[in-house]
């Protein structure tokens, strides 16, 4: 299973060679062999997961130009510099890689749900429960992610020649009923140790992965009650707390793979002097520099994790569970419950809970907090604790602080833009796919959807 693995955690923005699953190869089973091989469809679970590695990595990279979180390099292309300006016409690389690797991951997750189905009588209960759950859990992330980028969105693909894009509300919906689909396969019968060991991603926990995106979708969907549910089934404290892709060379971690190029990013400094004072998660994220600085001048701090290329990448941070929890509770007015759960991720320091993650190490909360003060606190949490996951790009539309362009040498907040143009590719093809949406033109402001 070496191959397996080293072909499963490569991590790269552009298309990666030993792990296309349009290739000849053990990991690259055609939609026929799956259907008949038992060992195709366990290479496919393993493609899967590097598809997934791929579309999540680009997505985040996209998210974190669009907001505050990045800027281009020097050597990066205009388009790169363009995006962190909140300019992405239709047709630029940022816009086709998010929507196409995205999909070639649900295909996959598809084609591994119909493997598991066709070939049920030759996989023992506990694989075929595993390969299941991973194929749904990929899905609905796949496609969380992709309803983050897009106004609409298809979600019913598999043996669709044209389909149809629908709207943000039937795209969540669907995405939550995968994630349960994913959370009863496991419920029912518990992942083999085959699938554990020699299927999944070394390094994951896939229960925790499922409960974190239920609660990670169930927040965005306004659910409080199952927002608390989900979240407080995340083991948030030792070894199985976080779940990461590894990069066993000649793996490379994705954010190593753009440190530098015609594709550099880094973290905007601003992100850095923006913390409150004494506030530690940034020594976890980046080095700081005065003297580095971009493609159009943005001050830049160098990577510090990600800078090596075999650094592990988290797949989820477990205080996001905090986040999430502290959010509902004040949400339906647990004041006090909301404000303890944000501050044990304040007061989180070296040490804590046995996990490598970022800690800020800062001291509790002065007095109680009001609803909106609560509100405000944790959204200044999530913007440190969760950098580099593309989730500050819904942020900022779930609170109306869509700014708009800006223009180098200002520096950004918040989000710049509500959304990607759609596929060139996909409209040249469906004729389903909808006009790209408008932009705002005054600002702050939320998004159509």
């Amino acid at each position: 299973m070496r191959m397996t693995r080293q072909c499963l955690v490569a991590f790269a923005a552009a298309s990666l060679a030993a792990c296309n699953l349009d290739l000849r190869n053990p990991n690259s089973p055609t939609e026929g062999e799956v259907t008949t091989s038992a060992d195709a469809t366990i290479g496919l679970a393993t493609g899967l997961q590097g598809r997934f590695s791929q579309s999540y990595g680009n997505f985040a990279y996209m998210a974190g130009l669009v907001n505050d979180e990045f800027a281009s390099t020097t050597a990066a292309l205009i388009s790169i510099s363009d995006a962190e300006q909140g300019s992405v016409p239709p047709g630029t690389g940022i816009a086709e890689n998010v929507f196409n690797s995205i999909y070639r991951t649900v295909r996959t997750a598809n084609e591994l749900l119909a493997g598991s189905d066709a070939l049920a009588a030759q996989f023992d209960a506990g694989t075929r429960s595993g390969l299941r759950a991973l194929a749904f859990t990929l899905k609905a992330e796949s496609l969380g992610e992709a309803l983050q980028s897009y106004q609409k969105i298809p979600i019913k693909t598999f043996g669709e020649i044209a389909p149809a894009y629908l709207t943000r509300a039937e795209a969540l919906a669907y995405v939550r009923a995968l994630l349960d689909s994913a959370a009863a396969e496991i419920a029912a019968t518990p992942p083999s140790a085959l699938f554990n060991s020699s299927i999944l991603t070394p390094g994951v926990n896939l229960p925790n992965v499922i409960h974190l995106f239920r609660a990670r979708y169930a927040r965005m969907g306004g659910d409080d009650a199952a927002a608390i549910t989900a979240s407080n089934l995340v083991t948030r404290s030792g070894p199985t707390a976080m779940s990461v892709l590894t990069f066993p060379a000649p793996g490379v971690n994705f954010y190593a793979n753009v440190t530098g190029g015609t594709n550099g990013i880094n973290p905007r400094r601003q992100w850095r002097l923006s913390m409150t004072g004494g506030d530690q998660r940034f020594t976890w994220f980046v080095v700081p520099s005065s003297t580095v600085t971009g493609r159009v001048g943005a001050l830049l701090d160098p990577w510090n994790r990600y800078a090596s290329p075999q650094s592990p990448l988290p797949v989820y941070f477990p205080d996001e569970a905090l986040l999430i929890k502290a959010e509902a509770l004040a949400n339906t007015n647990q004041l006090a419950q909301s404000q303890a759960v944000l501050d044990s991720v304040r007061t989180d320091c070296t040490g804590n809970r046995g996990i490598d993650d970022p800690k800020a190490c800062l001291a509790p909360l002065v007095g109680a907090l009001t609803q909106a003060q609560l509100i405000d606190e944790i959204y200044r949490n999530r913007r440190y604790e969760l950098l580099g996951t593309g989730l500050r790009w819904e942020d900022s539309r779930r609170r109306n602080l869509i700014r708009g362009p800006v223009a180098a040498p200002a520096v950004p907040a918040d989000g710049q833009r509500c959304w990607l143009p759609y596929a060139i590719g996909d409209r040249n093809a469906n004729p389903n796919v909808p006009a790209d949406p408008a932009e705002p033109t005054t600002f702050p402001t939320g998004c159509t959807y």
